[in-house]
């Protein structure tokens, strides 16, 4: 059992005190924190998990559970208030949050804000919990989310880019589903080609920084998987592309073939082929029946998007040929993303008035995680994906502490889930971070650590 006042020299992003109101399970209460490792300990279900939330909400703007702040709100009530006192590499920082029905109140320092995600860049947190483990057996947009979560770690500028690549998409998307729906629509083919092309330069943008982001990860997750796998075995990191062959090797960047493009839209072609005469409704049966067989291999977004013109993808347990053939070399130019971009939404333009949707880009990517060259979400193990789940945060941890500053490391019981050598190794990992940490669990005792501050809850307290 290990105390970390030695740890306080190397943090610069703290949480001191929260207050909690209508908050889930959670009445009101106020709770204080140390600089070192906080407990929160109490049976389930009494709200452990939700002061872990509040925290996140206040740090980086958003929770890890709802997208919708209202469904924090405790049942019944109208509203709920968070306030947070938060130490910046020495300035102080008070953030408000106030929920109800008509929207969000937000404050920083008495000044008010737009939006709580405006709280995002200056006071990180990073969550680890028994879910994360959906981050390797769950779909693409899980892996893109967290993701794209670090890259805004980067740079703002990278923020600004997926808000303006999403709003363009949703923008296209509307376009293309009234012209699938009246024939045309508003704004006509002129606004079409300037949205496409909006999109097909945010796009390059945005890939650039995701295939930079994952190379630098990729390194970082290896390292840690094999710290906490004991060397048993490894695993490697991929970036996969909807419009490029091999990105992720970054030596053979360049735009697939005509062969490939063809087999890629082969029941689209077929479509076509067909004399377009091929009900809607028959394709997507079809393209569906498909992807829930496993057969899709370029990255979907929503369900709807799955429906048609995914590209054909390795059956569960096929090698993963972009972790086979990645040595690490060349950057890829945003000039030829863009251009393999253009000739991309060219080759779909017939498909996607037809499906009223947006069928290639960064929002259909995925980010390939392989052991001995074969994907971790089909042939990996319980343990293997659990242990990759907790590289991923920490990868997380090391770029927040690289470009912004030390996270606050929120632990949600995730030892209950680790073998006793896992347990050691991520409480060393813990101890190397020095960042502070606030962890829930249901008894404090059977922690790897000593608590500076314990909280102890009750189910149905109100403190």
């Amino acid at each position: 059992m290990v105390s970390v006042y030695s740890w306080l020299a190397g943090i610069h992003s703290l949480i001191s005190k929260v207050f909690i109101s209508k908050v889930r399970s959670l009445d009101s209460m106020d709770c204080n924190f140390d600089a070192g490792i906080n407990v929160i300990c109490g049976p389930n279900g009494c709200g452990k998990t939700t002061i872990l939330e509040s925290i996140h909400l206040l740090a980086q703007g958003f929770s890890f559970r709802s997208r919708d702040l209202r469904e924090l709100i405790t049942w019944k009530q109208n509203e709920l208030i968070l306030r947070g006192e938060f130490e910046d590499d020495g300035r102080s920082r008070m953030r408000a949050l106030r929920v109800h029905s008509r929207g969000n109140e937000v404050r920083e320092n008495g000044e008010p804000l737009k939006s709580p995600t405006l709280f995002f860049g200056t006071c990180p947190a990073v969550i680890m919990q028994p879910s994360d483990i959906e981050l390797l057996r769950g779909g693409p947009e899980v892996r893109r989310h967290w993701l794209d979560e670090i890259l805004c770690y980067r740079s703002s500028a990278n923020a600004l880019v997926l808000r303006r690549y999403k709003r363009v998409l949703q923008q296209r998307n509307k376009w293309l589903k009234e012209f699938k729906q009246n024939g045309s629509a508003v704004g006509g083919e002129d606004l079409y080609r300037v949205l496409t092309q909006q999109l097909i330069e945010l796009g390059a943008k945005l890939w650039a920084a995701r295939i930079s982001l994952s190379k630098e990860v990729s390194e970082i997750i290896t390292r840690y998987y094999r710290k906490l796998s004991g060397g048993v075995d490894e695993i490697t990191c991929a970036y996969k592309s909807s419009i490029l062959k091999s990105l992720d090797a970054l030596d053979a960047a360049e735009p697939m073939s005509d062969e490939m493009m063809d087999e890629i839209s082969a029941n689209a072609g077929s479509l076509m082929a067909a004399g377009r005469a091929v009900a809607e409704s028959e394709c997507c049966a079809k393209m569906a029946a498909e992807n829930s067989a496993g057969a899709a291999y370029i990255a979907a977004g929503t369900a709807a998007e799955n429906s048609v013109g995914n590209a054909i993808e390795n059956a569960p347990g096929a090698a993963c040929t972009e972790c086979a053939n990645d040595d690490g070399s060349d950057v890829v130019s945003e000039e030829m993303l863009r251009n393999a971009f253009a000739r991309k939404l060219a080759d779909l333009e017939f498909v996607e008035r037809l499906q009223g949707m947006t069928m290639a880009g960064p929002h259909r990517d995925d980010l390939a995680l392989c052991a001995s060259g074969y994907e971790m979400r089909s042939v990996g193990s319980q343990g293997q994906c659990r242990s990759a789940a907790v590289a991923m945060r920490f990868a997380a941890v090391d770029v927040a502490s690289r470009y912004l500053t030390k996270p606050i490391l929120l632990l949600d019981d995730i030892f209950a889930e680790l073998d006793v050598n896992r347990r050691d190794a991520v409480a060393a990992l813990i101890r190397e971070k020095q960042c502070q940490v606030v962890i829930a669990t249901p008894q404090a005792e059977d922690l790897p650590f000593k608590a500076d501050v314990e909280i102890q809850l009750e189910v149905g307290s109100r403190k």
